[in-house]
């Protein structure tokens, strides 16, 4: 496929991308960012491009993967390093202090595993290796533990 034929793929193709963007993003600056990384993408892959039956279809889903991609990426920060980071601004020690005090507490409440792995994780600054020699527990599920507690984190502090 030269670049003749993929600018006009893209051309005919735009405004689905951007459809399928917006409906994951909800905003019209990251939908625009997703189509542009998903033409960067197609580009990149256009020989699968080419052999696709539907290439239209393909590059909206390529859009909204990459849509998804920025949604996961703004929606990724963990309670954990947030309330550090409050901890460590000087504009309010009062909530810095209390919102520290309340993320301990929630982990203190979780399950022995994932209280356990949490802990190590981010309060003591374990790698997953480390963690999962300690506990022996693979390393897959050392992660799915660190990910179902700060779902119950997420779940339980609002920040």
């Amino acid at each position: 496929m030269n670049a003749k034929i993929f600018n006009e793929l893209m051309t005919r193709a735009g405004r689905l991308m951007m459809i399928a963007a917006l409906r994951v993003t909800e905003s019209q600056a990251d939908a625009a960012d997703a189509v542009q990384e998903a033409m960067i993408r197609l580009w990149q892959k256009r020989s699968e491009l080419q052999k696709a039956e539907n290439q239209t279809a393909y590059a909206a889903m390529t859009a909204r993967r990459c849509a998804l991609d920025i949604v996961r990426s703004r929606h990724s920060a963990d309670p954990i390093d947030e309330v550090r980071g409050m901890a460590a601004d000087d504009d309010n020690p009062i909530e810095a202090r209390d919102s520290l005090a309340l993320a301990l507490k929630l982990i203190d409440a979780l399950p022995s595993p994932a209280r356990e792995v949490m802990t190590m994780r981010h309060l003591d600054g374990l790698e997953i290796s480390e963690i999962q020699e300690k506990l022996n527990l693979s390393a897959a599920n050392v992660r799915v533990i660190l990910s179902r507690g700060r779902a119950a984190l997420r779940k339980n502090f609002e920040i």
